[in-house]
Parts: C-alpha cells; structure tokens; sequence
C-alpha cells in the first residue's frame, strides 16, 4: 500500500514532535537536578535524608500514575481500534 504525501508529511512532524519532547524532557531533569542540589545545600544531613526520601517517594508515585495513564491510554486504543474494525457494531454489545 502506497503512502501519500501527507502521511510522510505527518511522519516528519511526529519525528519533530518526539525531538522536541526529548530536549524538553532533558532541560527539565537539568532544572530539577539544579534545584535539588541547590536545596541541599542549605540542608542538615537528616532533612538531606528526608528530602531524599521524599524524592524517591514522588518518584515511585510518578512512576505509577505513568503506569496507569499507559494502561488506560492503551485500553482506549484498543477500544478504538475495535469499534473501527467492527463498523462501530460493538456499540450493540
């Protein structure tokens, strides 16, 4: 099956999409690690220890709630993709 125009054209800006998101990304972490050190510095040893935990605390909560928006996005699209294989005929069930 041939590919038109627009479907390269949308291919190229999906790839910008993903570059952009990544360099994004990577300022972000750089912002996150600056402020973190910057924090520390001003700490005791025992509210650097509390604050350590409580980053890795945030981060495994971040880690889940990414676990569940793929789950849920991943079952929408399953959804999606059944309802158009099935001419919409699953609304029925």
């Amino acid at each position: 099956m041939g590919h038109g125009a627009s479907h390269f054209a949308e291919q190229g800006i999906c790839s910008l999409c993903v570059l952009v998101r990544a360099a994004h990304r990577r300022y972000a972490e750089d912002e996150v690690v600056k402020a973190e050190d910057s924090l520390a510095d001003g700490l005791t040893e025992k509210q650097k220890e509390l604050f350590e935990d409580y980053m890795t605390a945030q981060r495994e909560v971040n880690v889940l709630t990414d676990c569940e928006t793929f789950c849920m996005a991943f079952k929408l699209g399953a959804k999606i993709m059944l309802d158009v294989l099935t001419e919409g005929q699953m609304r029925a069930i």
